[in-house]
This record gives structure tokens, sequence and C-alpha cells, in this order.
């Protein structure tokens, strides 16, 4: 039929569009389309027409389709699929409106998402609506720099800075979209700024941000609202260390303080596993709310362990290797936020406990460790797409260390190689993945902490020589120096450490006789530790993030 078709051979009909002729057969047409069904099984006058004129059509959309008929092969471009599916909805031609729907999915694009969205509703494409939906909240930082974002109505803008399943890694991108938004059109958007920062969590930015960025805007000096709106998350930020200001903070600014759904998951702290104060090995799972000061008891890790890593990657909480009753584990388990349920993941290459677990650029890496035959100088990468471990190489073996991730370089501190206590650090370009030297520490640690903010290193705690310390580092990688910063409120070692906002949050660990179970708070701002909650199990060598 194919062949006839394009030999021109045996055709029936003539369908004139605006002009160009597209010769036919009616019975594949029939067959394809209810619309032409109707027209030549009918008693309409199109019947017995040999020449049929259609209207209000596009011609090259209908020779698409009635290539089609003949093919079942739909040829369309990024120009032509919205009005080829048009006319296919017109002419009851579901497949043809399927193949449309999934050309559309697969150029899915920031720049135009949110016409395809507008798109399938017209269309009244449900699953295609939802899907570029989902798209545009996924992709909000690049979608809202584009022409389509910016030319929103003021209503649809507010539709998705208000989701908490909006996936931003950081409120100030949220606030970034809405100043953009404003600047493209300051006339239309002057009545509606006030609008929009009510659902910006100004609470959740970082105070340096919200000073010096924020706070400067001339939106916040000249609109009532949005100064009260600034008055409010500056309160709940300066509540942490002003506790009369808490219910005002609170009470006027709740709901702009709720972490959304993608802040890297971390709306909390948790604590996986450990050893208690008669070094029982713990299988206890917690999470601490920063926001309230409030610990949870969560599912317990399916198999007890000490001296393990932890990582997080989207909404899923990785615990890996550590020590069991039997010695060094290469076993991985997963926790799904969501879910609430643990499971297990594809093993490590080697057994490995004291291990350091870092995230770069979604990518897990456990670094070094103790395995059955000493202290290991080697390191794994995890692809969590194929749950698979594959080996790196380190500059020289180390367990009890701790690492932090400043974009994409990861600083390795610390550690004992099996005879002493080390002062190194070695930083690994993941992009390349290549090691290098950088600064020593001012005195050698293992069992420390270590943490990223604010584009620093921190290292707290850990032992030297059997010595417990209390002191802390910060490394600039700017100028590779290491300078003290005001200590732990005491010593502590195997604790945890990790950044959260802009303030970093130290737990557990021991003190050289007892175990400690206070979570301490570190403000760069005032240089200042403070004591804001207690865990629920005290614990030290846990993982913790």
């Amino acid at each position: 039929m194919y062949q006839l078709w394009k030999d021109k051979e045996l055709c029936d009909v003539s369908l004139s569009v605006e002009g160009e002729i597209i010769l036919a057969h009616r019975i594949v047409l029939a067959a394809l389309s209810p619309y032409f069904k109707a027209m030549f099984c009918s008693q309409l006058n199109e019947k017995k027409k040999f020449q049929i004129v259609i209207q209000d059509l596009n011609p090259q959309a209908v020779k698409i389709i009635v290539e089609f008929a003949y093919t079942g092969s739909l040829d369309v471009t990024e120009d032509t699929v919205q009005v080829v599916m048009q006319t296919a909805t017109m002419m009851q031609i579901p497949a043809v409106e399927k193949l449309c729907s999934s050309f559309l999915v697969k150029n899915l694009h920031p720049s135009n998402c949110l016409g395809i969205r507008d798109f399938a509703h017209v269309m009244a494409c449900f699953e295609l609506k939802d899907t570029a939906d989902k798209y545009c909240e996924e992709n909000f930082s690049e979608v809202s720099q584009h022409e389509e974002f910016l030319k929103l109505e003021v209503e649809e803008v507010i539709g998705f800075i208000s989701r908490d399943s909006l996936k931003v890694a950081k409120e100030e991108e949220v606030y970034a979209a809405v100043m953009r938004w404003v600047a493209y059109d300051p006339e239309r958007s002057k009545d509606d700024v006030s609008l929009l920062m009510e659902h910006v969590r100004l609470p959740l930015v970082q105070w340096d941000f919200l000073i010096k960025e924020v706070s400067k805007d001339k939106l916040f000096v000249t609109n009532k609202d949005c100064r009260q709106y600034l008055q409010q998350a500056r309160a709940f930020q300066a509540s942490s260390f002003h506790p009369d200001l808490i219910n005002f903070a609170f009470n006027e600014a709740i709901t702009r303080s709720q972490p959304r759904a993608f802040f890297s998951a971390a709306d909390r702290l948790y604590l996986i596993g450990g050893e208690s104060a008669s070094r029982e090995i713990l299988s206890e799972f917690e999470s601490f709310n920063p926001f309230t000061n409030q610990s949870k008891q969560l599912p317990p890790l399916p198999e007890a362990k000490r001296s393990l890593g932890a990582a997080i990657v989207g909404k899923i909480i990785y615990a890996i290797g550590g020590a069991t009753i039997s010695g060094s584990s290469r076993t991985v388990h997963a926790f799904d936020i969501d879910k609430q349920q643990w499971q297990s993941r594809g093993s490590l290459c080697e057994a490995r406990s004291s291990v350091v677990v870092s995230v770069v650029g979604g990518e897990i890496i456990a670094l070094g460790g103790h395995g059955s035959e000493g202290v290991l100088s080697s390191a794994e990468t995890y692809d969590v797409e194929l749950n698979s471990w594959s080996l790196l190489e380190m500059l020289e073996a180390r367990s009890m260390a701790a690492a932090a991730v400043i974009d994409f370089r990861l600083y390795l501190c610390g550690g004992y190689n099996g005879c002493e206590d080390l002062q190194s650090c070695h930083v690994l370009d993941t992009k390349v993945h290549q090691w290098s030297h950088c600064a020593n520490m001012l005195e050698p640690r293992s069992l420390l902490g270590a943490a990223a903010l604010g584009n620093r290193v921190y290292v707290a705690g850990g032992c030297s020589q059997d010595k417990c310390l209390s002191s802390v580092e910060m490394f600039n990688p700017s100028t590779n120096e290491w300078t003290l910063v005001r200590s732990l409120t005491g010593p502590r070692r195997g604790l945890g450490l990790t950044a959260f906002g802009d303030m970093l949050f130290a737990a557990g660990g021991h003190d050289g006789k007892t175990l400690q179970g206070t979570i301490l708070k570190y403000s760069p701002h005032t240089n200042e530790w403070s004591c804001v909650g207690n865990i629920i199990t005290s614990r030290g060598r846990f993982g913790f993030l």
C-alpha cells in the first residue's frame, strides 16, 4: 500500500489542505482515523467526492499523518510536533498523539518545559502535563533563568515557589529566581513583590547572604511587607543566640522556616550505629531536628556497627562499612527517608572499618579505613545507578580520618597510619581523580570530625598520642593555611561533625573519661560553641550527617 501511495497508484481520494493536494487511499485513512471513517462511510457529501477540501488544518501536519498511516513511522521535529499533535487529536488518532507526547518528553529542556506544560494542558494531555510540570520542579534553578519563566503570571510563580517538593539545593536559589522575575518587568511586578516574598523561605538562607544581599536590596527598604519578612528571618536566625526572640521568630515565620524536601534531605541531622560506653556495638539510628532541637528514634540499622561511614544522596541515607562483632565489614545499607525503610546495597570491594565517606557531585567515595590486613591505602567510588563500587588509590594508608568537600575537591584530613596519628591533609580533585598535598594541620589528629562551611574546611576534636583534643582548626584553600578557631566546650574523640545551613554541629564522642550525649552548635559569625540539645543514645565512632 505504501508503494502504491508513493507511486500515486489506485489513489481514490485527494485531500486539499490550504491549496496543497495530498493523494491517498480511502481504506487506509478510514482504518487509521474515526474522523476519516465517518467522512467516507457515512452519507456525507465527501463519501462520493474524489477531491475533499480540509478546512483549518496545517497541510504539513496532514501530510505527516497520512504518511504515518502507510508507514507506522512518525517524522516530526520540534517545529512540527505540536501542530501534528493538534491535528491528530482532531482526527482522533491516539497512536500519533502518544508518539508526539513521547517526542516532547524526550525533548524537555529548561527553556521549553513551561511551554510544553501549557500546551499539554490545552490539549488535555494530562500525563504529558504532569511530566513537564515535574521536570520544571526538578530543574527549577535552570528553568527560572529562561524567558518562559520570566513571562509567567505571578500566580504561576507562586505555584512553584510555594512547593515543598521544589528541587533546589538551598533557598538562595528561590530568592534569585524571584528577583530575576521581578527585574524582567519591574512595572508589572511592583505590586506583586510582597506576594512572592511571602513564599520565599528567608529564615533558611545563610546569614551572610541575608545581611549582605537581601537586606541591601531596595525592595527590603521600600516595601513594608518585604521588610517585615526580612525582620522575621533575622529574628529566627538570631534566636539561636538570643532566646528572647524565639517566640517572635517561630510564631511569625514558622511556615517560611520549614526546609524544602530537597535541601540535600538535610532537614535533620542523623546518627547511625557507633559504640556505647561499655564498647557495645550499636544499631540505634536517630535524627535531630536543628529547628526544634528535638531528637527522634528511627528504625534501627539492620546490622550493629561502629566506625562506619555515612552519606546522603537525594533522600537516601547510606551506612557504609564499619566494624561488626566479626570484624571489618563490606556491607552497605540504604535508608529511604520517605519510606522509612532500610535495604541492602552493593557491598564494598574491601572490608573497611574506621572508614571515611563523602559525597561529591552525587558520587559516594569511601576512603581508607582498617581492613583484614591492616590500614588501607585504597578508596572506592560508588555509582548509585549501577549499585557498584570501583577502587581508587590514595597517597598513603590511613584510617580514623575525616573528610570535607568544597566544590569538586575532597580534603582528607588526619587519621592513623598504623604507627602514628597524622597531621597531613591530602586533596582529591574528583573531576580528574588526582591527589595532591595541601598544608598540614596544626596538630596531628585521628578520630576527628571534619566539615565544609562557607568555602572553609573545619576539623574538630580527635586524639593525638592518646591525648583527647578539644581544639578546632579552620583551613582556607585560597591561602593554603590552617588557623585555630574557638575550641569545643570540652575534649571529644570519635565525635560527629557536619554543617547545616551556616552552622556547624558536633555530636557525641568520648572526652577521655565518659561518652558525651550533647549536641553543640558553632557559629562562624560569633566564633562560639553552644549546647543545643541531646542525642537519645550517647555514642562514639558513629555515622553522622
